[in-house]
């Protein structure tokens, strides 16, 4: 597996969900919403299934010390997605 930036993750899974192992953010220690922040990382699974990823996540998180789920298509504004 090799780290990718978020460019890369956005042009090789587009629409889909996509779980990053040992995610690099500009600014950890800052509140906010992840993907603004997210700078690359692993790609440990990604699919147009959201409930899908969900299922694999706890299987491919076992040995990566931390893990985020992104969308990497746009959120249209009257919808609300939960993890």
């Amino acid at each position: 597996m090799q780290t990718m930036t978020i460019d890369q993750i956005r042009s090789t899974y587009p629409d889909q969900w996509v779980l990053i192992g040992e995610p690099e953010l500009s600014e950890p220690e800052i509140n906010g919403s992840i993907v603004s922040k997210l700078m690359s990382g692993i790609v440990l699974y990604a699919s147009k299934d959201k409930r899908e990823l969900g299922y694999k996540a706890a299987e491919l998180r076992t040995n990566i010390a931390f893990t985020t789920c992104i969308y990497t298509g746009e959120i249209p504004k009257n919808k609300l997605f939960l993890l």
